[in-house]
């Protein structure tokens, strides 16, 4: 009976049990309808706030009053709740329908540091003009050197090189042009001045900081008048486990714009007739001609065009020298190979933190015959230790190894391969039958460059750079620190230049010489640099006021010693040793040295961080002034006035996050001059012009006078500024317009012939530079895309400025020197009015137009008259400027910059742009012409283009005009005024890092593979075989009638590249 009852009650509990479990599993599957609010700290509703389930692809966005709704959300799920400048949070359901979320403001955005003078500041405080980049822009590209991976990239840091050599030299100027003298931004390596940031591994850098302004700038004194680019390396952190990265870069690069060929009997045939069109008879003979037009017209049934080695058509001569050879195709290559490793090791401990990296770049250049090859190698340690609690020391070394091989050319021809390229004859072959080179030595450039080129001697450069620095930072109070660093360089280079002896040849099998001199030279320098900075920095905050002062003392030195020697005569042509050769020519030993000491400080208040002000001051001396104007004290003073955090601002907080005016002005010395002592006359040795005893006699030149009233020229820079931050800091601005006057600038003073010496210098010339600089960018992400956010930014900078001469000794106007009033760059040249139409014509300028030329003829320039004086005539001063006016200006303006750049499940694409808006060029080259002004065949450049677009009676709408060698029609002129504009997709990069799930397994926290192109295209009006990156521009005082500022581009340097790459980033 017992057991009876038992049973049933049993039955009812299981029962029971199964349907509770069963409602509860029911219950924890059950899809809920989430809402809710989001809102910042102060109430206020955010608008496009991300709300996503986690795991899920659910999710939503909040609309204009903060609020969200999600379906089908299971009770048991997590929601990630995230915005641009916020803190993201992580909630769980719980079976909640509704929830009120509060997203707190992120601290970063607001605490971001930026390196300046000295120190750092809080992004929000700067009052200066001062502008930051992370070493990012420098990951995962193609680059050679720092400067290449720099260019474009930061408004108004203007970088130009004198070529695309892998070791091409970088030109680095901020905000325009800077005096007279020039003046280049003062480069730091971790507070240190650097020799050459081209030697740098860019995979070292953590973040480059470029100050613009006086304000910015003054407590780095003398050097930094025109700016200064702060560059911090990486370093490690304390308590941060090991960490070991390696990455590579593996490239190939091809010339992104190079001339095309021309065939043999077209050239040789519009050579002759510009000849006959100069009122000469042609250049090469009418057997020569016929010879060349048979072997075109078949080349393999009429080989036997003989030219001997001084270029002439004999008949009978020893090699068939008849070819159609394009020299650009023969003398770059398709591809060049670059390979670039770079491994580092970084941790810490309580205490202490280290970096060390070593890197490698191994390149080899365009030149198809004798190789060109590059190579670099760094190595970095940088050790940190916290001794006691109030004493840190820090112990950093460097080392940089540079190695060039090029082939040793200008002492064969006179110039760099570069020109020799466009000049090369195209009926001379690389080859003779006998597969020798042809044509090696000819006459009048009439030669084989690929021969030369593979035959030459080498010229081997290498430097060796070496730093180290040792720091401290003592902090026995609270807000008081105390540093103090010194830091050593040597830097030694060397270059052999090795000229060979070339040799032809011959039918008969054997060789011969072509020119019996050969030797060395070998020229080293040695420089030794120290730097000693001492500081100390007080901060305290009292109640809503913070103060801050920093004062201190820097002293830096430098000595440079070069010894040359030149040997002739060598024993063995393929021993290069200057010991085994019969003649010294010539050894010289150079010396000089240089010092600046300066005390600076800098002020700083804040009230709620609300007005800002900042004062800074530098005490500077130089060793390139005479005692008594050695030293001068050069202030600046800058303020800003944060609105966003004034109470009438309040109802825009919802949009504005900051907006900040600041405002700026200081004066800063510049001591750039062309010597070190050009305070003192000095004595200098010449090989004089007669002989006594059978002896060329040396003697010392008269001295040039002592510049002895030389000092600072004075650097006052007005700087007007705004930041803006919107919409929770995912729209950022900054804008900047400044007015920089170089007053006091140092130019030579000009005395009477008759006083046998060269005149010193004087501090004579002003000149002011106005300019302006946007930055504009947008972070943010769309969500759930595929399941996952996409992040994305886009970023647009633009920049311009302009120089005026507003003062200089030049009371005549004369337009061969600057005159006040000028613009820097300025064009001065004739308005073209078409061409010569008939010989009547032609006869009536040889009057009109006989200032330039008496001799005109049909389809030669016909220029406008702009006087109403007859008679075309040049511009003598700026108050008789004849027929000729300003038709342009070579200085590059509306600079600008955009980037973009994504990331979504581990793919990151970025891609870059850069380029100049307005830009005039003149082109004052046979690159550009085709023909020269003048009868020397050897300097033509012609290919297809010039040839067919030239005038001739069957093309009377051409754009060049009648082929000639004279410089008639090639007057600057507003017809042929070259539009520099361009834009360049300077870097596509595309990388993917591959899940940590996939390698977490095998001891990898992170690896990252990445494909990237580098100057992948450009879009420019310029002439068709110019790159906007390659016109080097050259500026004289008595070039294109004698008008400073005419300056004229070639072109004619080693090409830029093209460059596509793949490489990885691995970190265990």
């Amino acid at each position: 009976m017992k057991q009876c009852k038992t049973l049933p009650f049993m039955f009812l509990r299981s029962m029971l049990v199964l349907f509770l479990s069963c409602l509860s599993v029911n219950t924890l599957g059950q899809s809920l309808t989430v809402s809710g609010t989001v809102t910042d700290e102060k109430g206020e509703p955010i608008i496009g706030a991300s709300v996503l389930v986690i795991g899920t692809t659910n999710g939503s966005i909040t609309n204009f009053d903060g609020i969200f709704t999600l379906n089908n959300v299971a009770s048991n799920a997590q929601i990630t709740i995230s915005y641009i400048g916020m803190k993201s949070q992580t909630l769980s359901v719980n079976g909640k329908t509704s929830f009120k979320i509060v997203l707190k403001e992120d601290s970063e955005v607001l605490d971001e540091v930026v390196v300046v003078g000295y120190g750092t500041q809080k992004k929000v405080n700067l009052t200066g003009a001062v502008t930051m980049a992370d070493g990012d822009v420098l990951e995962d590209r193609p680059i050679a050197n720092v400067t290449q991976g720099l260019q474009g990239a930061i408004p108004n840091l203007n970088i130009t090189f004198d070529g695309g050599s892998p070791n091409a030299t970088a030109q680095i100027n901020v905000r325009g042009t800077t005096s007279l003298n020039g003046g280049s931004a003062l480069i730091l390596v971790d507070g240190v001045e650097t020799n050459d940031i081209s030697l740098l591994n860019p995979q070292d850098i953590a973040s480059i900081s470029v100050l613009k302004d006086a304000s910015s700038a003054a407590v780095y004194g003398a050097r930094a008048a025109f700016g200064v680019v702060l560059i911090t390396t990486k370093k490690g952190t304390k308590g941060e486990k090991v960490r070991v990265n390696y990455n590579n870069n593996f490239s190939w690069s091809s010339p992104s714009r190079l001339p095309e060929g021309i065939n043999s009997s077209k050239w040789i045939h519009a050579i002759n007739q510009a000849s006959v069109n100069s009122g000469g008879n042609g250049d090469f003979s009418t057997e020569l001609v016929e010879a060349i037009d048979r072997y075109n017209s078949d080349p393999v049934n009429n080989p036997s065009v003989f030219i001997d080695q001084t270029g002439k058509y004999t008949g009978i001569g020893q090699w068939a020298y008849a070819a159609n050879t394009n020299w650009f195709e023969e003398f770059y290559k398709k591809s060049a190979f670059m390979q670039q490793h770079n491994a580092s090791i970084s941790g810490g401990t309580e205490k202490n933190s280290y970096y060390a990296s070593i890197g490698y770049k191994g390149q080899d250049g365009l030149f198809a015959f004798g190789d060109d090859t590059y190579k670099r190698i760094n190595m970095s340690f940088n050790f940190t230790s916290q001794l006691t609690n109030w004493l840190e020391i820090t112990f950093r070394t460097k080392y940089n190894r540079n190695e060039s091989d090029i082939p040793n050319t200008y002492d064969y021809m006179g110039s760099s391969p570069y020109h020799e390229v466009y000049r090369a004859f195209p009926f001379i072959p690389v080859y003779l039958p006998d597969g020798n080179f042809a044509a090696v030595a000819g006459s009048n450039f009439n030669y084989n460059i690929a021969g030369i080129m593979a035959q030459a001697g080498r010229d081997i450069t290498s430097s060796d750079d070496f730093w180290y620095t040792g720091a401290f930072n003592i902090t026995p109070i609270k807000g008081l620190s105390i540093k103090g660093d010194y830091t050593g360089n040597k830097f030694f280079k060397q270059q052999k230049k090795h000229q060979n002896i070339l040799y032809q040849s011959q039918p008969d099998g054997t060789s011969i010489p072509q020119g019996s001199s050969n030797g060395v030279n070998n020229d080293k320098y040695n420089d030794t640099y120290q730097a000693l900075n001492l500081w100390a920095e007080y901060k305290k905050t009292i109640k809503q006021h913070s103060f801050g002062v920093m004062a201190g003392y820097n002293q830096e030195s430098k000595k440079i010693t070069a010894l040359k020697t030149k040997v002739s005569g060598l024993y063995d042509n393929n021993t290069p040793v200057s010991d085994l050769a019969t003649t010294l020519q010539s050894i010289g030993e150079d010396a000089t040295v240089w010092a600046v000491q300066g005390m600076f400080f800098r002020l700083n208040y804040d009230y709620l961080g609300r007005y800002l002000l900042e004062v800074n001051g530098r005490y500077d001396g130089s060793s390139k002034y005479k005692s008594g104007s050695q030293w001068g004290f050069f202030p600046s003073v800058s303020v800003g006035w944060r609105l966003s955090e004034e109470k009438f601002f309040e109802p825009a907080r919802n949009l504005f996050d900051n907006v900040k005016l600041r405002a700026s002005i200081g004066t800063l010395g510049n001591q750039v001059t062309n010597g070190n002592f050009d305070y003192l006359g000095y004595l200098d040795n010449e090989t004089l012009s007669y002989v006594m005893g059978g002896k060329v006699i040396s003697g010392l030149k008269a001295p040039t006078l002592a510049s002895t009233n030389i000092t600072w020229e004075k650097v006052t820079t007005t700087n007007f500024g705004l930041d803006i931050a919107m919409l929770n800091n995912r729209l950022n601005a900054s804008f900047d317009y400044y007015i920089r006057n170089t007053n006091d600038m140092v130019i030579s003073k000009t005395y009477p012939a008759v006083l046998g010496s060269s005149g010193g210098k004087e501090n004579l010339a002003n000149m002011r530079t106005n300019g302006w600089e946007l930055s504009v960018s947008w972070n943010d992400k769309i969500n759930n895309v595929g399941g996952s956010p996409l992040m994305y930014s886009i970023g647009v900078g633009l920049a311009d400025s302009y120089s005026t001469i507003t003062k200089f000794d030049n009371p005549e106007g004369a337009l061969n020197n600057y005159y006040e009033g000028k613009r820097i760059g300025e064009i001065w040249g004739y308005v073209t009015d078409g061409f010569i139409q008939d010989e009547a014509e032609a006869q009536r300028m040889a009057t009109i137009q006989g200032d330039i030329s008496k001799t005109w003829k049909v389809g030669d320039i016909r220029y406008k008259d702009l006087d109403g004086v007859e008679g075309i005539t040049s511009a003598k001063t700026i108050y008789n400027t004849g027929d000729q006016k300003v038709i342009g200006n070579t200085t590059p303006r509306y600079s600008f910059n955009i980037n973009a750049s994504a990331s979504w499940k581990g793919f990151d694409v970025r891609v870059f742009f850069e380029g100049i808006a307005k830009r005039d060029l003149w082109i004052d080259s046979p690159v550009f012409w085709g023909f020269p002004s003048n009868s020397n065949v050897w300097q033509s450049a012609v290919n297809d283009y010039h040839v067919d677009n030239s005038w001739s009676e069957n093309n009377t709408n051409a754009y060049y005009p009648l082929p000639s060698y004279s410089g008639r029609s090639k007057q600057t002129q507003t017809k042929y005024l070259q539009n520099g504009a361009y834009i360049r997709l300077k870097d596509l990069t595309i990388s993917y890092t591959i899940p940590k799930a996939w390698i977490s397994t095998v001891g990898i926290e992170q690896l990252k593979v990445f494909a990237s192109g580098q100057n992948l295209w450009v879009g420019t009006k310029l002439f068709k075989y110019l790159d906007p990156d390659i016109v080097s521009t050259r500026q004289s005082n008595s070039k294109d009638n004698k008008l400073v500022g005419n300056l004229t581009s070639d072109g004619k340097a080693y090409p830029f590249s093209r460059t596509f790459s793949f490489g990885i980033n691995l970190t265990f």
